[in-house]
């Protein structure tokens, strides 16, 4: 095992950290197929509403390749579409029949898998909605069956400092767990897993399998952040990475013939006790809520999620949902003002003198100005970019430029915006940036 040396990232406590409890929410009428969190996807329709499906039924497909499927969470009928702006699709809402009607595909064993063509597996993968499991650097696209990665990465810990814990996802998964680990080796010779410190002593028996730790301190686990630090030549720039609790469902989906719908999940609520929740893929947010203020927003993750509201549904990619006071008040003379329990990743602030423990908000504390060559963001880069430069290249159009500065190997974190004094949203700019390049090159 190897400990990687990852000195830059956000080391703040923050009120409202999951407990390692668990309980299970049921989820309401409806369930969801969410079109929203999926990366440069192009939906092709393969339903009409008042439809009925059954569980592991296709709903849409991606138009760049018809074979990968994406496919009911439930057995109902097709309550209704929800369509974007241009008709851009949203997301499948199923009124849910209280019991599942799967779609049953070839059961294989783990003492069969290594005779099983890696065709075949590829097939039953995309045909049952969990070939978008594999997402491929550097943009995070669903990965290309056709390419053969260096490496793949698999980290632990959840894209954001309240996703769910690796010791209560692991919990008694530990077969397929290391079923996932010989599904993972039937695309790639190179197996990264990587965990956060903190939990490396909670995992028991799945110790031996970990292969790297990194400090506890976000984003250090992201596995855009691992490749950065462990790769050795430009080909590596094309791996793959996959998060637990989607190697767990690709397992359990080889094994069985079913598509898994257990989700396993966050809800973090200011001034509560947060368990860990035990739910259902596509569960509505209304099903996981009880009350939100109108000074209240939800995201799926605090320094780089999408904003959601209450009717629409928890998407594949998601397993956390923040309720963060969104009030953005002016303080009277807010500017001499000691900040003693204000997060700050300056010393401008009293509260860098002690170990605060901060209540995440939404105020921005200030309006955007123009970069100041603070090097804050270059500071608290995991990645050891300069982002504003790499800013001031995409701004300026200059896409070679920002390229050769490291555009691709941003993680988007979103800790540049978040520490940045200006205001500017740099991750948003970076995000642009690389679709419009990542888009133009496929």
């Amino acid at each position: 095992m190897e400990k990687l040396s990852i000195s830059k990232g956000l080391k703040i406590k923050f009120h409202g950290m999951p407990e390692s409890s668990l309980i299970k929410i049921s989820p309401q009428k409806t369930i969801g197929l969410s079109a929203q969190d999926i990366p440069y996807i192009r939906p092709k329709l393969l339903v009409k509403e008042k439809q009925h499906v059954k569980t592991g039924s296709p709903l849409f497909c991606d138009k760049r390749d018809k074979t990968i499927q994406y496919v009911s969470p439930a057995t109902g009928t097709i309550q209704k579409i929800v369509f974007g702006p241009r008709r851009k699709l949203l997301e499948v809402v199923i009124q849910f029949d209280l019991q599942d009607d799967y779609v049953l595909f070839e059961a294989i064993s783990r003492s069969h898998l290594e005779t099983m063509p890696k065709g075949k597996l590829i097939s039953q993968l995309k045909e049952g909605g969990l070939w978008q499991c594999f997402r491929q650097f550097p943009a995070k696209d669903t990965a290309d069956a056709d390419h053969n990665p260096p490496m793949i990465i698999v980290s632990l810990n959840g894209n954001d400092l309240f996703s769910p814990y690796p010791e209560v996802i692991l919990d008694q998964q530990m077969e397929h767990f290391e079923y996932g680990l010989d599904i993972l080796k039937k695309f790639s010779n190179r197996i990264i897993v990587a965990v956060n410190e903190k939990h490396y002593d909670k995992l028991g028996q799945i110790q031996k399998w970990i292969s790297h730790t990194v400090p506890d301190m976000y984003p250090s686990w992201d596995p855009g952040v691992i490749l950065y630090h462990i790769k050795e030549s430009s080909e590596d720039n094309l791996s793959w990475c996959i998060s637990l609790d989607h190697l767990i469902m690709m397992a359990k989906f080889i094994s069985s013939g079913q598509y898994p719908v257990d989700k396993i999940m966050t809800l973090t609520k200011p001034n509560s006790i947060n368990s860990h929740i035990l739910t259902r893929q596509g569960v509505s947010i209304n099903a996981l809520l009880q009350t939100v203020h109108s000074e209240q927003s939800m995201t799926t993750g605090h320094f780089n999620g999408r904003i959601v509201t209450p009717n629409t549904h928890v998407g594949f990619f998601e397993n956390t949902i923040n309720i963060i006071p969104a009030q953005d008040k002016e303080k009277l003379f807010g500017f001499i003002l000691p900040g003693l329990q204000t997060p700050s990743v300056s010393n401008t602030f009293l509260s860098r003198l002690k170990d605060t423990v901060f209540q995440m908000d939404a105020t921005l504390h200030g309006e955007k100005r123009a970069c100041i060559n603070c090097s804050y963001c270059e500071n608290i880069c995991p990645n050891d970019l300069l982002p504003h430069f790499v800013m001031k290249a995409v701004v300026n159009e200059n896409i070679e430029e920002a390229l050769q500065l490291g555009l691709l190997d941003c993680c988007q974190c979103g800790l540049c915006s978040y520490t940045c004094p200006s205001k500017i949203e740099l991750t948003t700019i970076f995000s642009n940036a690389i679709d419009s390049y990542y888009k133009d090159k496929v």
